[in-house]
């Protein structure tokens, strides 16, 4: 990357230090800022202040390096410094949420400091590193930066937001081995001395805007703490029933195509279809009978419920009273015409019982003859299918809302552009 930088760490907890150890390891300067004098004494010696392997050898060469310094308070340490990473605590608060005080009463620090250098210095960085809710930059951040200084982001500084995804006891390893690097910008492309200390790095970059950078974080959090929830779950149950539940594990984890992988995590439509709910309601049912509590797989049914009321708001919200609508779909997913337990069938309900006027066009029920269960269930929910059913869009309707349940290119790529439309395939 070059010659090294001056770098500013507000925050010497875990991820200050792990932050701090591996950016002297490539050659930058750092001062680290901490209120805490037991931390500022132990990095000053080059210990780590929190238990990390790797961490204290890194600091150590540093302070015999003559690059790594502490202070309290940030003071005149951004004279000549290219760079800030915000990285202290956001605990959590009593109703659940993170207490942003640390983030807050820093930021005004540094805005403090930026508004006493005189003019002309280099633009400054700063680079909120800590684990924050979507919005946090644009709401909080932003405006006491402005207000401190006097001066928009922009010129004499700029922001940026770089989650870490450090795993605690291989820190130092998750940071060199990242599964992605993670940047929020105020705008595309203005943070290349961020991107610049990850050249060396091989890992997906992804620069997005603040609240998607802000949420990525929280969400991978939510997932392995999903993951986690799931897997003691399966667990509990496979125990219950005389069975070790490492081997189910370590069969369900080997599928690669479907089970660890992005299929099924893309907002959208719900599941449905003959195989997926009826097996989680199976599942469910065993461990009632076992009397297992498992409150994640119980839930996902109820979960499945609010996603499709969801999207028929969504929908709702754009129509009037009796307007036409063209629904694009109506068996649960693509080359297949199997109705059963279509959340596309339910919103079809819906939107009929709300007294709108509704036409649906499926190519993949188009000269079918639907037999068995799939016949006796549309039968049942929607009996007077024919009549909804029409062949050319172009020809049969001209709707006031196309609803895209699902992706169907050649027919969607021949609709009037002039048509509101809203995909509800795809969020």
């Amino acid at each position: 990357m070059g010659l090294g930088m001056n770098i500013v760490i507000c925050g010497l907890g875990y991820v200050g230090a792990t932050t701090t150890a591996c950016l002297l390891k490539d050659g930058h300067t750092i001062v680290g800022i901490d209120p805490d004098p037991r931390k500022l004494a132990d990095v000053a010696a080059g210990h780590s202040p929190v238990s990390e392997p790797g961490v204290t050898e890194l600091l150590t060469q540093g302070v015999a390096d003559d690059r790594l310094t502490v202070s309290a308070t940030v003071g005149d340490n951004l004279r000549g410094a290219d760079m800030v990473f915000v990285c202290v605590g956001t605990p959590p608060t009593q109703a659940g949420g993170l207490d942003l005080s640390q983030i807050l009463a820093v930021i005004q620090e540094l805005g403090a400091a930026l508004a006493a250098l005189p003019a002309g210095v280099g633009q400054i960085l700063i680079v909120v590193r800590s684990t924050v809710p979507p919005g946090t930059l644009d709401d909080m951040v932003i405006p006491a930066l402005t207000e401190a200084t006097g001066v928009p982001p922009g010129d004499r500084y700029e922001i940026a937001f770089n989650p870490e995804f450090l795993r605690e006891a291989s820190a130092i390893e998750d940071y060199y081995a990242p599964a992605k690097i993670v940047i929020g910008e105020r705008e595309p492309g203005i943070t290349g001395r961020l991107r610049g200390l990850y050249d060396a790095i091989d890992a997906p970059l992804f620069e997005l805007p603040f609240a998607a950078a802000e949420l990525t974080k929280l969400t991978d959090n939510g997932f392995h703490a999903l993951k986690v929830a799931f897997g003691n779950e399966i667990g509990r149950l496979a125990l219950d029933l005389g069975v070790d539940p490492q081997p189910v594990m370590e069969a369900f984890v080997a599928d690669r195509k479907l089970n660890i992988s992005p299929l099924y995590l893309r907002p959208g439509g719900p599941f449905g279809g003959s195989c997926l709910p009826k097996d989680v309601r199976a599942i469910n049912a065993l461990a009632t009978v076992r009397g297992i509590d498992v409150p994640v797989l119980g839930a996902a049914l109820a979960s499945n419920d609010s996603h499709k009321s969801f999207l028929a708001r969504r929908v709702m919200d754009r129509l009037a009273p009796g307007d036409t609508v063209l629904l694009l779909g109506l068996s649960f997913k693509s080359d297949t015409d199997d109705m059963r337990e279509s959340p596309l069938v339910d919103l079809a309900e819906t939107l009929i019982g709300k007294g709108y006027d509704l036409k649906i066009h499926d190519p993949d029920l188009k000269g079918r003859t639907l037999i068995g269960a799939n016949l006796r269930y549309i039968e049942e929910r929607l009996p007077h299918l024919s009549r909804l059913l029409i062949d050319d869009v172009a020809r049969d309707v001209v709707p006031d809302l196309v609803v895209v349940g699902k992706h169907m290119a050649d027919v969607q790529s021949a609709l009037d552009p002039a048509w509101p439309a809203i995909d509800i395939a795809r969020l």
